[in-house]
């Protein structure tokens, strides 16, 4: 259950506007961040609050009642799952799952002018990507000045399957973020997965 959870989590984070914005061609944001975060794919949707600060980030979210935390390193491409009940934290290697794989992705981009997103400025732009293998992304991002993608409406195509992933940035405060959000508790027991189990197994 702990492994098809942490898998679920971290491939939709780099299948969202994460995969485009902070790997793609914008580059991490300038400034830490906090946010209330909607990613939506393969009719599930996820809330969730974000702490940001450059390529590493943290996701609470409540899954079946349950308090889950993911910590992202997109610089590692890797992802790590905190169960704060059972005081376990798992990671996990995206590197290989599907749009995880965005890092050698080549881009292209088009400003399509400002577009406000309540009292959020943004700029849209239309991207588009894809490796040598296949793996495809494109659609538009809405991202600040800051580089914080606000919004994103996305086609990603990986492994022959094609899904549209979206996610909308809310409540946004620009500010520091404390460190120890963004790494494993000391006392927490590490989960490791069994070898050779791919993403969305076990």
């Amino acid at each position: 259950m702990i492994r098809r959870t942490a898998a679920a989590l971290a491939v939709l984070v780099f299948a969202s506007a994460g995969a485009a914005a902070d790997l793609g061609p914008f580059g991490t944001p300038t400034v830490p961040y906090t946010a209330d975060s909607t990613v939506s794919a393969d009719g599930r949707n996820i809330a969730a609050k974000v702490y940001a600060d450059g390529a590493r980030e943290r996701r609470e979210t409540t899954v079946e009642g349950r308090t889950q935390i993911l910590l992202v390193d997109r610089d590692q491409q890797k992802a790590t799952v905190l169960l704060p009940e059972q005081k376990t934290a798992m990671e996990v290697d995206v590197r290989n799952a599907g749009a995880g794989r965005a890092g050698d992705i080549k881009w292209t981009t088009r400003e399509l002018g400002p577009e406000a997103l309540g009292p959020v400025a943004a700029v849209k732009h239309a991207v588009e990507g894809a490796n040598g293998r296949g793996d495809r992304i494109a659609g538009i991002v809405w991202i600040t000045a800051e580089r914080i993608p606000v919004k994103a409406e996305l086609d990603v195509t990986a492994d022959g399957r094609t899904r549209h992933v979206s996610q909308l940035l809310s409540n946004l405060k620009v500010g520091p973020v404390d460190p120890a959000l963004l790494t494993v508790p000391a006392d927490y027991r590490r989960v490791v997965p069994p070898a050779g189990t791919p993403p969305g197994k076990g």
